[in-house]
């Protein structure tokens, strides 16, 4: 696990520790070339802060915090502007070079992301629901239709509402033998809000799928998967490396699902298609 990450799922931290965290996040490149008694007034805390938050990363230093973190700047650095992309300069093989650099670094940045013990407790709690439910909306609703048609290869059925009246009384209908799966960048969403709260008092296990930057809702869920967050919520082309990076997290989690009972899913999947076309070999 990179050292951002880290610092971001810490928990049970003084509110002076939170918000050192917090500035670390937010200010990274600005930590990096700061002092301990700079960064400390900088995020308006005292230099003991720091200290006690290095050991609770059982790091040796400041400089030893610097150095991780300019390790994973480095590896997220990006390529091309995540945002713009393209010029009105640009070649036809520009614009596709372009593209494919920002789809590489979308995949490393999540890859990066990943935390693959929370990975594979997402997909305990998978395998082990009655019935699975995803919460998404806008474009993203066509990635969690994807995944629902990957899961029902395979034999699991999965509900995707896309109303928002349908997603709230599928939250009111659930028990505990539903396990949710939130789809919400920065929790801004009215209904996804709401979704979360009905889900909450129902006692249901949610996952959220959520940037990397601050979530209100991941205080109230079960575990949280980052998405890369490179791109500017509104100002931008388009939704690039968004959708790459949660198709990237769904075809992960599905993956690690077929792989449990790899033999038995293939079977069936292969099976299933050779009903639907009897000339298949």
């Amino acid at each position: 696990m990179n050292i951002l990450t880290k610092l971001r799922q810490l928990n049970d931290l003084t509110n002076n520790q939170k918000a050192l965290v917090d500035y670390i996040l937010e200010k990274p490149q600005d930590f990096l070339v700061l002092k301990p008694k700079e960064i400390a007034k900088a995020a308006y805390v005292s230099v003991s802060t720091i200290y006690r938050l290095l050991d609770r990363i059982e790091l040796n230093g400041v400089n030893e915090l610097k150095i991780e973190i300019a390790s994973c700047l480095e590896e997220r650095s990006a390529i091309v502007d995540n945002d713009y992309p393209i010029l009105p300069t640009d070649s036809n093989y520009e614009v596709a070079k372009n593209l494919k650099q920002l789809y590489n670094q979308t995949i490393e940045d999540s890859f990066l992301l990943s935390d693959f013990e929370i990975l594979e407790e997402v997909v305990d709690l998978l395998i082990e629901a009655q019935q699975i439910d995803v919460y998404s909306s806008s474009a993203n609703l066509y990635f969690a239709e994807n995944f629902k048609f990957q899961m029902q290869e395979i034999g699991v059925y999965i509900n995707v509402p896309s109303e928002d009246y349908m997603q709230r009384l599928l939250a009111a209908n659930s028990d505990k033998g539903h396990v949710a799966i939130v789809v919400s960048y920065g929790g801004r969403g009215a209904t996804t809000k709401e979704v979360v709260r009905i889900l909450k008092e129902n006692d249901i296990k949610v996952i959220l799928v959520s940037s990397y930057l601050q979530n209100p809702l991941e205080k109230e869920v079960t575990h949280t998967i980052y998405m890369s967050s490179l791109e500017n919520h509104y100002n931008k082309i388009s939704s690039f490396s968004t959708r790459l990076t949660l198709l990237y997290i769904f075809d992960v989690i599905y993956s690690i699902y077929f792989k449990r009972n790899y033999d038995k899913n293939l079977e069936y999947k292969l099976m299933n298609y050779q009903k639907m076309n009897k000339n298949l070999k």
